[in-house]
């Protein structure tokens, strides 16, 4: 009887062996999602101007043999329709994944961020085994992410206008490639600087846009930063009526505007006082002064050295001048294209006459009536330039 029993007691105990083993080989055959979202945490900040990877981790699915894949999605999205899937580490074989900041650039831009945008985008991980898919997981769901755009565009505008009810004639106003101003005495260094433009313009009350050659909008942030809207129309508040440099830089993703509360014809004669005669503006950046009795001094005691002078409101002083530091009189300076060019310098130089420019001759304009312009656009000419002109009285 004993022996019976016995035997009953080891076949109940195989069947429960075997059940329990069953019931495991069910639970890891059978898909699960994973567990908890490790990294990174939830609504985590991650600006990704650095170029640092982003670094995703899970917990293992108890699921044999099983994959993963990190479905990205917009803050209102519910993975249906995900707007970026990666597979993880390993063919998707290991609960981690790293991404780089240029794929969570893209990301970001098909969750609606645009740069310089800070921008909330959910994530969550889909596991898979053969054709059987499960997404989401089994505490929290999903987690966010807080990304910070790089706030650059590419490529860079060649052209770019400005136009709204505040620009001159409400027409559109060609930006230049912008001179840089020089800070010490010497040969300008002539060359643009690339990817900032510049211009000088007159606002009215009222708003503008900013457009490039590739119709997409900028918006001026008051932070003094640009932000790139793509094809949604950015309407800019003008400042306060005035005359304007107007400097936007697409390295930094920064502009700038001084308010000019001047621009004069500098002359000194013969060792007399310094004049400084006010210019006109006639829009589109060119100043003039017509019919000048400019003083030079006597017949035979004269000074013709002269330049631009141009006075910002925030008390900062530019000098408009010749592009060496000492005049040579030339018999023909219109066969010099740098003769009549203008370009910029602080006006702090050593003395008043370095970087000035003479007429061709010593008795050019005694006792005459001068007219000079200075056009700072580039659509007289390919460079900032002035002219001259002398009659009699």
């Amino acid at each position: 009887m004993k022996r019976i029993l016995n035997m009953l007691l080891l076949v109940v105990t195989v069947m429960a062996v075997t059940a329990c083993d069953s019931d495991d080989n069910n639970r890891q055959n059978e898909l699960c999602s994973p567990g908890k979202l490790y990294l990174p945490r939830d609504q985590y900040p991650l600006d990704i101007t650095a170029g640092q990877p982003v670094v995703f981790e899970w917990e293992n699915s108890k699921t044999n043999n099983a994959c993963y894949q990190v479905l990205f999605d917009k803050e209102e999205g519910d993975f249906s329709k995900p707007a970026y899937v990666i597979t993880s580490t390993a063919n998707g074989f290991m609960p981690s994944l790293e991404v780089s900041s240029a794929t969570m650039s893209t990301i970001v831009a098909l969750c609606g961020g645009l740069p310089g945008q800070t921008v909330t985008v959910k994530w969550t991980v889909r596991t898979l085994k053969g054709l059987d898919q499960v997404t989401g997981v089994q505490e929290g769901g999903s987690r966010t992410i807080l990304v910070t755009m790089p706030n650059t565009v590419d490529p860079l505008p060649a052209t770019l206008a400005l136009q709204g009810t505040a620009t001159e004639n409400q027409a559109a106003i060609r930006l230049n490639a912008a001179l840089p101003v020089s800070a010490t005495t010497g040969k300008h260094i002539a060359d643009r600087k690339q990817g900032a433009m510049e211009c000088f313009t007159q606002f009215s009350e009222g708003t503008f846009t900013v457009k490039d050659d590739l119709d997409r909008y900028f918006a001026l942030e008051e932070n003094g930063t640009l932000r790139c809207t793509y094809a949604e129309e950015s309407s800019n508040a003008a400042p306060a009526a005035g005359i304007y440099w107007v400097y936007l830089d697409f390295n930094t993703m920064t502009w700038s505007m001084k308010e000019i509360e001047k621009v004069v014809f500098w002359n000194r004669p013969w060792f007399g006082a310094e004049s400084k005669q006010p210019m006109t503006y006639k829009g589109n950046g060119v100043w003039e002064i017509v019919d000048f009795a400019w003083n030079v001094g006597t017949t035979s005691q004269k000074d013709t050295r002269y330049h631009f002078k141009v006075y910002y409101t925030d008390q900062s002083i530019e000098r408009w001048a010749y592009w060496n530091d000492d005049f040579r009189p030339e018999e023909n300076p219109e066969a010099n294209p740098k003769c009549f060019n203008v370009y910029r310098f602080v006006n702090a130089l050593k003395d008043d006459w370095v970087h000035s420019w003479k007429t061709t001759n010593d008795s050019e304009g005694i006792n005459q009536l001068a007219t000079f312009r200075v056009h700072m656009n580039n659509a007289d000419k390919a460079d900032y330039f002035h002219e001259r002109s002398f009659k009699d009285k």
